[in-house]
């Protein structure tokens, strides 16, 4: 990763192309590649002033997708967005050719502000953002979405780094936990960094959360002296952030309420007198509400913690074994045992925590069989599609997989079947279906011609 250095050393003689500012721009070329990437231009954008720039990676490539929630944070703040149409979720070290690719050719064609570097990501893409960060040592901020580190060690921030980091998790995503931990790991060393929670599971952030993160990444920027102080700026973000306090106080939520104005301590001391903010927050914390909230939460997350090694141990257990089992019947018990214990109860905090334990386990079982380890072996893919549809049976792509997994197997019967329930849940895209390579062998069966009739050629 050591593209984004040399490029920074043409800064100011960058080849500056017209491109239409307000819209996204789809296919982009990469220089000296095939790849493409996804380009918006903020409407006052002025190509012979430095600007600051937002590298987005987006987990299944798909640029449009993961531009669209940073326009209005784009609008506001004047950052140019790019979001590679090739980089995805798997292997870092492809990953990191497509990346240099893309930092060539940006910097080549666009004047960038060298201290208004920022890379964003979700899910798998958030870890490569932070990655990314973490080995060149020249990005400013990090907008964090879904997810944490790579496992590799030396992808890890340390004291060595110096970016601000802001995370985006839904507290039913199956990565909310984790999340968690990251601030911890970042408090220890230094590193500016604060985590949003919002009411979504594991998906993309709307543009308001995404919004707010570049707020914050802005009051950074003041911080660092990188950027003149907005006072607008800093007072109507202060205003968001008390007003969602005294929300989450006026409806019991005394430990997030907690937890937001000790935010705003940590934000905007240096531009307010906030005494009266920590007497609040002294008064909160001897509030009974308070300490049974801490309890709860404490409880919920070694619950978690516990349940989810026991899913993924049986599933490394069986996934390892010479033979794949033939009966489920663990997790039928399990499974049912989930649905009935917490994604049935009447208690939020419990009703959440089961939703990131299934949600977690399906994505164990579909990432999985995408590893490299598994992606020739049918039989093992088989196994994990099973497990991904016993955990979200009304979900149609675990059966679409499970169809291309016996189409593999040259099991027509069982390909049909499980493709007909994919119809039935939801698969819609005939063109989707077709262009299946693992289809190709029934294109011109009456049963699999039939099953398709009546659907969306998109």
């Amino acid at each position: 990763m050591v593209l984004l250095a040399l490029a920074m050393t043409s800064f100011g003689f960058a080849q500056n192309l017209s491109f239409e500012t307000g819209i996204i721009i789809d296919s982009v070329a990469v220089i000296n590649s095939t790849d493409t990437f996804t380009l918006y231009l903020p409407k006052n954008f002025d190509k012979d002033k430095p600007a600051s720039v937002v590298f987005i990676f987006e987990p299944a490539a798909r640029g449009t997708i993961g531009i669209a929630p940073f326009i209005e944070a784009s609008q506001k703040f004047g950052h140019i967005l790019i979001c590679s149409n090739n980089s995805r979720n798997g292997l870092f070290e492809k990953n990191f050719t497509i990346i240099d690719r893309l930092f060539n050719t940006v910097f080549e064609r666009f004047t960038i502000d060298e201290n208004l570097i920022y890379t964003a990501g979700f899910s798998g893409g958030s870890r490569l953002a932070t990655t990314v960060a973490v080995l060149t040592k020249q990005i400013q901020g990090i907008v964090a979405c879904g997810a944490g580190f790579s496992q590799n060690t030396s992808h890890i921030p340390s004291i060595n780094d110096s970016f601000s980091y802001v995370g985006l998790v839904g507290n039913s995503d199956m990565n909310y936990q984790e999340m968690q931990g990251v601030k911890e790991w970042l408090d220890t060393f230094g590193i500016e960094n604060e985590i949003f929670t919002n009411e979504d599971d594991h998906r993309w952030p709307s543009s308001d959360q995404i919004l707010k993160a570049f707020n914050w990444l802005e009051l950074q920027a003041y911080k660092r002296n990188i950027k003149p102080k907005d006072d607008l700026i800093i007072s109507t973000f202060y205003t968001e952030l008390y007003e969602e306090g005294k929300k989450l106080e006026s409806d019991s939520e005394i430990e997030l309420a907690v937890w937001e104005y000790d935010r705003m301590v940590r934000n905007f001391s240096a531009y307010y007198n906030l005494d009266t903010i920590k007497t609040k927050i002294s008064n909160l914390k001897k509030d009974k509400k308070y300490s049974s909230d801490s309890k709860k939460r404490e409880g919920v997350k070694k619950e978690e913690a516990k349940l989810r090694k026991v899913f993924v141990e049986r599933f490394n257990k069986e996934i390892s074994g010479l033979k794949t089992p033939e009966e489920f019947n663990w997790w039928h018990k399990e499974l049912e045992n989930l649905q009935k214990k917490y994604l049935l109860s009447e208690d939020e905090q419990f009703r959440k925590m089961g939703y990131r334990i299934g949600y977690a386990i399906y994505a164990m079982g579909v990432e999985t069989a995408e590893s490299q380890f598994y992606k020739n072996n049918a039989k093992k893919r088989l196994y994990c599609h099973t497990i991904a549809s016993l955990v979200a049976p009304d979900r149609p792509y675990a059966f679409y997989l499970l169809a291309k997994d016996y189409a593999i197997l040259n099991n027509k019967d069982k390909t049909l079947e499980n493709l007909s329930l994919a119809i039935s849940k939801g698969l819609t895209d005939k063109a989707y279906i077709t262009n299946t390579t693992a289809f190709l062998k029934y294109k011109d069966s009456v049963e699999f011609i039939r099953l398709l009739e009546g659907l969306n050629n998109d």
